[in-house]
């Protein structure tokens, strides 16, 4: 079965500057809370650090996974999906071999790319791994919207702020080759990728000795819209930290970014990690499944029944 095109597909990407702020566990029950709504959902473990989806989706099947994709030994990624015990979700799973995925060659990332655009689903969620690879950039800006993750610890916001500049900077460095300025490009490197610059200060810069290519990249950055999620909030303080990263992401990045939620620290959280199983089927009257599913509700917006015709989710 090969992917049907005509499918209108939105893909996100779950990522972020530093581990444990919670990407898988949102990736499933973010998964998990689509499926159930509204079916035909594929989640794909793209962590190159150490998969663990198909732990988190209590999926023990030993399969082939993403590894055996990029080593050529499935043709299509359809061909390991799997199936999950959640209405509507099919998994492709993580590799429990990182370095050859860590270092995917230009090919085989838009080999991967390519597929995932034409997996036969309605939604496709990516979660992604810790750090800004290449690879790993390429794969959040594909997606609409990529989603950050953070914690309110001054590390976690500290990675978050340099993972989102290495996105820019990789759109940015894109444009300039798209474009054919080699010069621009090398500039990108040497100004911005290479030293403290925020992106305003680059631009400012860049405009007033070639405005036109000032315009070209900010129009660029303009088409980036990314998401943000505060994982385990605890205080006031941190309940409030998602708009004030709003507006320094706007201020010094000029760049739009969508504050999804912040989601409330609950213990029992890691309670259900420990029973391998999902917080919004385990606790779906809390406050930590409530944000969840606000958040789902958000991203993908349920239409009410037609009341002239009787339809169902279609499962993949």
């Amino acid at each position: 079965m090969s992917g049907d095109k005509n499918i209108q597909k939105t893909i996100w990407a779950v990522g972020g500057g530093k581990g444990g702020t919670g990407k898988s566990f949102l990736s499933a029950n973010l998964a998990i809370e689509v499926g159930a709504r509204q079916g035909d959902v594929v989640v794909i473990d793209a962590d190159l650090g150490g998969p663990n989806l198909h732990t988190l989706l209590a999926v023990k099947e030993n399969g082939k996974d993403l590894g055996d994709f990029v080593k050529n030994k499935v043709s299509s990624l359809e061909d390991i999906l799997t199936t999950t015990a959640y209405p509507g979700l099919k998994l492709i799973r993580g590799s429990e071999n990182s370095l050859f995925l860590a270092n995917l060659n230009h090919y085989k990332k838009l080999k991967l790319i390519r597929q995932i655009r034409n997996l036969p689903a309605k939604r496709v969620i990516i979660d992604l791994g810790t750090g800004s690879a290449y690879n790993t950039l390429d794969l959040f800006v594909i997606a609409r919207p990529g989603i950050l993750v953070v914690t309110p610890e001054p590390t976690a916001v500290e990675n978050t702020y340099y993972f989102l500049k290495s996105c820019a900077v990789r759109i940015l460095k894109l444009y300039a080759q798209y474009c054919r300025i080699a010069d621009l490009a090398q500039k990108i490197t040497r100004d911005l990728a290479n030293n403290s610059n925020t992106l305003r200060a680059f631009l400012n810069g860049l405009a007033c000795t070639d405005n036109s290519s000032g315009q070209i990249l900010l129009a660029a950055l303009k088409n980036f819209k990314p998401c943000l999620i505060v994982n385990k909030a605890r205080s006031e303080k941190d309940m409030l930290l998602g708009r004030s990263m709003v507006d320094v992401v706007r201020k010094y990045f000029l760049i739009e970014l969508d504050l999804l939620g912040t989601i409330p620290y609950d213990e029992r959280v890691h309670w259900s990690l420990k029973k391998f199983a999902p917080f919004v089927i385990e606790y779906p009257e809390s406050s930590v499944s409530e944000t969840i599913k606000a958040i789902a509700q958000k991203l993908a917006p349920q239409k009410p029944a037609s009341p002239e015709k009787n339809s169902s989710p279609h499962a993949v």
